[in-house]
């Protein structure tokens, strides 16, 4: 028999009805919790998207979700608020950091408020609740700690600046990220979702810009934006920019803007270059244990949530038992 969760208080936020449950107080399967302070830390909120799911009489998603991290079976994913087309359930304390911008100790996580925003691909009217709902929470929140519209973040954005990526908050929002597309249902209209919270916000949204003839977009590859001898090619469609870009080479916007960088194949025996890369003795380790500087080789070239096994020498790789031949862990984005 199915126990469905009951919270320990109830209220309403912006319309919202909020169902608190905290982590904190409510952990029988001794799941890992995330542990840093946001005390007088919080920068933002941040967007996500997660996926309808059935549930059964009695419930709503939100609670299935916060019972399913309860349970384990979310992993690691550790978020402030689930929000579906009905309600919300809060599942941290706002004082506690998440884990949910796959950043590390990046601002995303430690500093950022995370919302899960309940839809499905369909777009449909519950769908659209759901985000209505997230909008009307979001909105709550940056004002409650006295941000503004360019404190709202989606989780692509947090990605986009973990991978070294440059622009402004709107152009890193919804910036491509070979990682993860996220809030994947909301990002298509993102801008139209913005405007929604700052107009739950009791703000005025600004008035659209004239509509101007497109300017027609190339996509250059490129070691360097500032190295044009280098480039490759200049491309109309992004895909076939990113199917040109060879490794160590970066697809560039019009502006100079980097889109994405084409690193090392992941494949056993690939030979890279670090440079005071943090040095990790397991894929989920929070802290490093040392740096490593100089040419290093792929023990397997599997990808353990953004982090690779490497060695010291080529004739190690993928030898057995791992603990004797593998250096340790870096992540892919030290890689050069």
């Amino acid at each position: 028999m199915t126990m469905i969760l009951k919270a320990d208080s109830n209220n309403v936020i912006n319309g919202v009805p909020v169902n608190e449950y905290m982590l904190t107080n409510h952990n029988p399967n001794n799941i890992e919790m995330p542990s840093a302070s946001m005390e007088g830390k919080v920068i933002g909120i941040t967007i996500h998207n997660t996926d309808w799911i059935t549930t059964i009489e009695g419930t709503t998603p939100a609670e299935q979700y916060t019972r399913a991290t309860v349970n384990g079976n979310m992993k690691d994913v550790r978020v402030h608020y689930y929000c579906d087309d009905t309600c919300a359930w809060q599942n941290l304390p706002l004082t506690l950091s998440g884990w949910h911008a796959a950043d590390g100790d990046g601002s995303g996580n430690r500093r950022t408020i995370a919302i899960e925003c309940i839809m499905s691909s369909a777009y449909n009217d519950t769908d659209k609740k759901s985000e209505d709902n997230c909008a009307r929470l979001a909105a709550a929140l940056l004002k409650m700690y006295n941000l503004s519209i360019d404190n709202l973040y989606t989780h692509t954005y947090w990605l986009n600046v973990r991978d070294g990526k440059r622009g402004s908050v709107d152009e890193l929002n919804v910036m491509y990220n070979s990682y993860k597309m996220c809030p994947a249902y909301i990002l298509p209209h993102w801008n139209e979702f913005k405007a929604k919270v700052q107009l739950y916000m009791g703000e005025t949204a600004p008035a659209p810009k004239p509509k101007t003839a497109a300017k027609k977009v190339l996509y250059r590859v490129r070691k360097s934006w500032k190295d044009a001898k280098s480039q490759v090619g200049a491309f109309e469609v992004l895909e076939n920019a990113l199917k040109a870009c060879p490794v160590g080479y970066t697809v560039y916007d019009n502006a100079g803007v980097p889109i994405s960088t084409k690193a090392v194949e992941l494949q056993r025996g690939a030979t890279i270059t670090l440079i005071n890369a943090p040095l990790y003795a397991s894929s989920d380790a929070d802290q490093p244990s040392n740096t490593v500087n100089g040419t290093y080789y792929l023990y397997d070239g599997v990808n353990f949530n953004g982090r690779v096994r490497i060695t010291n020498s080529p004739d190690k790789c993928g030898n057995t038992p791992v603990g004797y031949y593998v250096t340790g862990y870096v992540s892919i984005e030290n890689i050069t």
